[in-house]
């Protein structure tokens, strides 16, 4: 008798449930079922000894085009793939509850995307802008868990730059940030 823990028996339920519901939007044949083969433009799933396991289009034996890759830290990232990497439109769930949506590049956070950052069971803040190199880069809006915005520059993960407060009674300040560190330079409405 083999007996297949709670989580492994999740992952090969959902496996199966993506390898229908893929292999119907993926006009590549299956792959071969002897994993010695070449697995080259076609489309199926690798259960890892350690648990990790994978489940798309294939290509010259390495992850390409749609899949999905469940981590063994519990981590999934679903999306596009090039030779072996994250590429493309995907969506990272981590295991804590993060959750990114965008753009990839060699297997970093790289373009347009949102990044809802878990602070509790039941709130998270919310990024919304440019990621350069894994890394909050650029113009973007992140929104706290008490719904106060900051709309601006950003540089190595921290506000930086010049920017604006929103907050919810309508008022807004103008900041410039250093490192994360904000100091207001006018009021909007002293401007106006």
């Amino acid at each position: 008798m083999i007996f297949v823990s709670k989580t492994l028996a999740s992952k090969i339920l959902f496996s199966s449930f993506l390898l229908l519901s893929f292999s119907k939007l993926s006009s590549l044949p299956l792959c071969p079922e002897d994993h010695t083969e070449v697995w080259d433009d076609c489309f199926g799933s690798y259960l890892y000894d350690g648990g990790e396991m994978y489940s798309g289009d294939w290509k010259d034996n390495l992850y390409h085009g749609n899949g999905v890759f469940f981590y063994q830290n519990g981590d999934r990232y679903i999306g596009e793939w090039k030779k072996d990497i994250p590429d493309g439109k995907g969506t990272y769930t981590y295991k804590n509850g993060d959750v990114y949506v965008g753009d990839w590049e060699n297997g970093k956070r790289h373009g347009e995307g949102s990044y809802a950052h878990k602070v509790s069971e039941w709130e998270s803040d919310l990024y919304v802008g440019q990621f350069i190199d894994d890394k909050k880069e650029g113009v973007g809006l992140y929104t706290f868990t008490d719904g106060v915005r900051y709309y601006g520059s950003f540089q190595k993960d921290q506000m930086h730059g010049k920017g604006v407060f929103l907050y919810l009674d309508s008022t807004s300040v103008r900041v410039e940030c250093e490192k994360d560190t904000c100091r207001e330079v006018s009021n909007l409405s002293d401007t106006e």
